[in-house]
């Protein structure tokens, strides 16, 4: 079947996918979308579960620099779709936000389900025609779109413009599975390995470790790696670590772990104290406390600390007051590998910018954008994932509109 048409086509249906869509419809333009699941953002309704973070509130300057060695790209990125900008999109569609006391933004309502329903009925109003179970299978010698329909039959498409705006290769069974891989390779387009990030690292605990600790946080610490130090929070993992503080990290430990097979991170587990005023406190404890006691009370160690603690230290070093305050300011563990790309977050890696215009087409398919996560880029959470996919749709959408323009 061969459908010829003067419409755009979009595939994939995460937050990028959408937010291009959404622009694209508001320039006029008449907009398609593709998703091989039944229905959209699947993955982005999941981040919403546990309180929907969708972007953050610290300066333009400082937020760029999240983007790592992308920091110069994104500048500009964010400067034409702003957190405010999203803040006042999601206004629009009747969804309030509101800043955290981290400085991080959500919608007031906490959960992605009411922010998407609203926007999809937004877009439908738009006219949005969406086609779901519709996945996308390569080109045809023409280049045309190949699509997969429900009933399993292969629709040719030619469209006007093609966005491809299908995920990275965390939490496949959502719909990010990077089955894109293959068939832009065969198009001779440039790809990094797609790698595992904002994700959990794996240790080998000592087995005096209390298997109770395991699913549970320690919080108000602070994690150092390779001179970087974050403060938040981490969970403790049969495996090893997670969390905010160890996400926050993630680029720097993964790419530690790529040269040295490991690498080993510093927990702080009172970073309010100083070494010489926690050694100093230990030295003066009455003899008829004991230091377990002393700690939890006096020096106010949660259980899980504590357990941490005693698993990692010495009996000697348990015992002698400068090196127990030098184990709680430092304390460290030793990480040697990622969890699997499919636990991840999100992950690094993908189509390299070299193999991209300005305005995110790519050179070897003529009509043919990317947004989102298919780049090779990442971010921590905390917001800026999102905001670097909203900021890039917007910007991928203004090029398809001055690339049609452009266009006889």
């Amino acid at each position: 079947m061969n459908e010829t048409s003067k419409f755009i086509a979009i595939i994939g249906g995460g937050p990028a996918g959408l937010m291009v869509a959404h622009k694209l419809l508001e320039m006029g333009h008449s907009v398609h979308l593709y998703d091989a699941k039944p229905s959209v953002a699947r993955k982005f309704q999941l981040a919403g579960r546990g309180g929907l973070n969708l972007t953050h509130s610290e300066p333009l300057d400082k937020f760029a620099t999240r983007y790592y060695e992308n920091a110069p790209l994104f500048a500009p990125l964010l400067q034409q779709f702003t957190p405010n900008n999203l803040r006042d999109f999601c206004q629009t569609l009747g969804q309030e936000t509101f800043i955290g006391s981290s400085g991080r933004v959500f919608p007031t309502k906490f959960k992605a389900t009411e922010l998407l329903r609203a926007w999809l009925s937004d877009l439908s109003g738009k006219g949005l025609k969406l086609f779901t179970r519709h996945k996308w299978v390569g080109f045809d010698e023409q280049k045309n779109l190949l699509i997969e329909d429900s009933e399993n039959q292969v629709i040719n498409l030619s469209p006007k413009a093609t966005i491809l705006a299908l995920g990275g290769a965390s939490w496949g069974k959502l719909g990010s599975d990077a089955a894109w891989v293959p068939i832009l390779t065969k198009e001779n387009i440039e790809i990094e390995p797609l790698e595992a990030t904002n994700c959990g690292y794996e240790t080998h605990w000592p087995q005096s470790l209390p298997e109770s600790c395991f699913g549970h946080p320690l919080k108000n610490i602070s994690l150092t790696h390779a001179d970087i130090t974050v403060k938040g929070e981490i969970m403790l993992a049969s495996y090893g670590l997670e969390g905010g503080a160890v996400y926050a990290l993630s680029k720097s430990i993964r790419e530690a772990i790529k040269s040295h097979q490991s690498t080993t991170v510093f927990i702080d587990l009172k970073p309010k104290h100083s070494k010489e005023r926690l050694a100093k406190t230990l030295s003066e404890r009455a003899k008829h406390l004991s230091l377990g006691k002393f700690l939890r009370q006096e020096i106010r160690l949660s259980s899980v600390s504590l357990n941490l603690l005693k698993s990692l230290t010495s009996k000697e070093e348990f015992n002698s007051p400068q090196i127990l305050a030098e184990k709680i300011k430092a304390l460290p563990v030793t990480l040697n590998k990622a969890r699997p790309i499919d636990r991840a977050i999100s992950t690094a890696g993908g189509i390299t910018f070299d193999s991209c215009t300005d305005n995110l087409m790519l050179k070897h398919l003529t009509g043919v954008f990317v947004a989102g996560e298919m780049l090779d880029w990442e971010a921590p959470t905390g917001g800026y994932l999102l905001q670097g996919c909203f900021s890039m749709a917007v910007h991928v959408a203004k090029g398809v509109d001055r690339y049609l323009g452009k266009r006889p």
